[in-house]
């Protein structure tokens, strides 16, 4: 009886020392012609004269999927995925090189470059990138590969004038701390119903980055975007003196455009004062975001000329992008 146990044990411990010696098959070609047909699909896809995101996501990733775009938040799961490929714009043209799959069982790695040309969003500006990325694939239930983590970045330069940031300083007071609100990547959609002395009637769309500069104590707004009478560049930076015990805003724009702008901040609703000057003649124009949440807002623009009431001549909301 005893050489029967001790001869079953024997067998259950080769056969668990044969499993956990045993290594996962290698990728098959049949693995690895799937996940390049993908990679083919999506390269038809993202350039098609008809942009479709959700169709587009849901062809290469898992539902649970993870993006890692440069110079961007981290888009985690499937809508998330989407937002970014909209907000992204459209690809014209879109280039992988050889790709390295490796990998086994049930789990792949894929490495490449691209090249690629496009619209930039808002603005609509042609773009040109080439870069590399790395992507972790995994078979899903039902057999087919799909893409569980991209990371992409560009051999480009940062372009444009590169600027210190922080966070905001340990010891801000609250007056400081307000503006923490602000900092974050923004999207703008407004629109002038009336033309007015700063451009004619119609859509507005910009993005706004806005980041503590070093120290901690001051924060800068970048805006890129479009307005009605064209392409539209701002930079904002917002302070608060202490012994003036005020806010500061000084602003400057493509248009020609360079001020210094008062602000009224409040827990749910900020109004932004500038006296300028239209044809000669002196302008007021005032900004108020209302509806504040750490979501968003709404915002109205009025304008008052030479000394008369304010009207409103543009109104929008913005969304805060995660």
């Amino acid at each position: 009886m005893r050489r029967l146990v001790w001869s079953v044990f024997g067998v259950v411990v080769l056969s668990l020392l044969s499993g956990a010696c045993q290594q996962a098959a290698s990728l098959s070609e049949q693995d690895k012609a799937a996940i390049q047909k993908a990679h083919d699909e999506f390269a038809r896809m993202v350039t098609a004269e008809k942009a479709d995101p959700a169709g587009l996501v849901a062809m290469y990733y898992a539902t649970d999927a993870t993006a890692l775009p440069p110079n961007m938040p981290v888009f985690v799961g499937k809508d998330a995925i989407v937002s970014g490929f909209t907000a992204m714009g459209q690809m014209k043209t879109f280039k992988v090189g050889p790709l390295a799959i490796t990998g086994r069982g049930d789990t792949a790695f894929v490495e490449a470059t691209y090249e690629m040309t496009g619209a930039a969003p808002v603005t609509g500006e042609v773009m040109s990138d080439k870069g590399k990325f790395l992507e972790v694939w995994q078979k899903q239930a039902d057999g087919t590969w799909k893409a569980i983590r991209d990371m992409w970045s560009s051999d480009a330069p940062l372009p444009g004038l590169f600027l210190p940031t922080a966070a905001i300083k340990a010891d801000a007071g609250a007056e400081l701390k307000a503006l923490e609100w602000l900092s974050g990547r923004w999207m703008w959609q407004s629109e002038a119903k009336v033309a007015s002395a700063f451009g004619p009637a119609g859509k507005a769309s910009t993005a706004m980055d806005c980041r503590w500069f070093s120290g901690g104590q001051h924060l800068f707004c970048t805006v890129d975007g479009s307005m009605p009478g064209g392409v539209y560049h701002d930079l904002m930076v917002f302070t608060y003196d202490g012994e003036a015990k005020a806010y500061r805003g000084f602003d400057i724009d493509n248009t020609g455009m360079a001020t210094q702008f008062g602000v009224s901040a409040g827990k749910t609703a900020w109004t932004f004062s500038y006296d300028l000057k239209a044809e000669g003649k002196p302008v007021k124009m005032r900004m108020t975001l209302a509806d504040m949440t750490a979501d968003g807002c709404t915002f109205k623009q009025e304008m008052a000329f030479g000394g008369g009431p304010f009207t409103v001549f543009s109104e929008g909301s913005a969304r805060k992008l995660k």
